[in-house]
């Protein structure tokens, strides 16, 4: 128990000395980022894959069309995924009304290939935009939300990436979507630190903006097209790993793209589950991160809770969880601030706490189980090494 003791202290020292080098990143890219000058406005081809989503076509181009960006120099190209409803004769309405307005329609996708990955690359194939800005049928941007991502692209800068907060006015105010939308910050948090740094681990497809020419520099999505998620994280990890072009991040609130939150448990259960399902596909430096950190969080709880009964312990592995709480809370602070989210550390204490029981349950789960994700499945990182073995 004393050795053990030892070795979660020693983690939880490095994990706090990662997140203040993290924040640093952050401080950094504050202090010496540079936004290209406000005259300059490339061509943009805004792309969205659409399965059943019916509901979602007023208030999403209702949106887009109300961009203040040159109506010559941007049109939106809607991929009408294998839909069952509505969606492909609203998104031909639509057309019909403002010629910006292109539509694709999607009947069967070839095997191998992911369905999202398939329409999105068959609306990059036609765009004739420079920039490729991507984002989700359920999205909200603001009217500045292609401008402002836009201005993030200086010459060395081959992709942007964006914040898509959940909304937090009713009838998502209550307790369990403030935590939601604070672990979204965090996961954003952690995008903006390591994009400073140039070693994007992560990004989020709902706001997601890159040149054209990076996506055809690395076939699309490199060796992920079978998987159904990965469109945003593993796609900017392909273009770290193979291209030279520089990554930015965009922090102004009118390049925020908002969402709504889970609405009920069984969807944020398979979406947390998908989420976290791609840890052993990342780079080796990152996933071995993700098992320091996971192994940090079992022995923190389970040691936490042995020295219950060995007390001669509990001193150390209260300063280890202190540590990481104190060390996660300057993180998140900064973070918080820096995206215009500083309200959500109200709930910080109680997140800090379930935080633990949280990455031990779903770090381990996702790796072994199938998700649905609305009507695709998924299934975890080590069966599908498992399987393609």
């Amino acid at each position: 128990m004393d050795k053990l003791a030892i070795i979660t202290f020693v983690l939880v020292g490095f994990y706090s000395v990662g997140l203040l080098i993290l924040r640093w990143g952050i401080v950094r890219y504050q202090q010496s980022f540079r936004r290209s000058p406000s005259g300059v406005m490339p061509t943009v081809s805004v792309v969205v894959s659409l399965h059943n989503e019916a509901s979602n076509i007023p208030g999403l181009l209702t949106a887009l069309l109300a961009q203040h960006y040159p109506g010559n120099r941007i049109e939106f190209i809607l991929v009408n995924d294998r839909s069952t409803d509505a969606t492909g004769t609203l998104l031909q309405k639509w057309a019909h009304r403002d010629s910006r307005i292109r539509y694709i329609d999607i009947s069967q996708t070839p095997a191998g290939i992911a369905p999202k990955k398939y329409a999105l690359s068959q609306a990059i194939a036609h765009a004739n935009g420079e920039i490729i800005l991507q984002t989700d049928a359920d999205g909200h941007p603001s009217p500045n939300w292609v401008r402002e991502m836009v201005s993030f692209f200086t010459p060395e800068v081959g992709v942007v990436l964006g914040y898509a907060p959940y909304f937090q006015q009713p009838p998502y105010h209550k307790l369990f979507h403030r935590l939601l939308a604070l672990e979204y910050c965090s996961i954003a948090g952690i995008a903006l630190a390591t994009a400073a740094w140039q070693q994007p681990a992560t990004a989020v497809g709902t706001n997601l903006a890159y040149r054209r020419e990076v996506f055809e520099a690395i076939n699309g999505y490199g060796n992920y097209w079978h998987i159904p998620s990965g469109d945003d994280d593993l796609f900017v990890q392909e273009v770290r790993r193979r291209t030279q072009w520089r990554f930015a991040f965009a922090t102004t609130p009118g390049s925020f793209v908002w969402n709504a939150p889970p609405t009920h448990f069984r969807q944020f259960y398979h979406q947390r589950l998908r989420f976290a399902s791609k840890g052993f596909l990342y780079s080796p430096t990152i996933t071995a991160a993700l098992i320091g950190f996971y192994l940090m969080n079992v022995f923190l709880f389970t040691g936490s809770i042995a020295s219950l009964w060995h007390t001669a312990t509990f001193p150390l592995w209260l300063m280890s969880l202190l540590f990481k709480i104190v060390g996660e809370g300057i993180f998140m602070y900064t973070v918080c601030g820096k995206l215009q989210q500083r309200s959500l550390m109200h709930v910080f204490p109680l997140a800090a706490l379930l935080h633990i029981p949280y990455v031990i349950y779903f770090g381990l789960a996702a790796q072994f189980s199938t998700y649905r994700w609305k009507d695709n499945t998924g299934k975890g990182s080590l069966l599908y090494r498992r399987s393609n073995n």
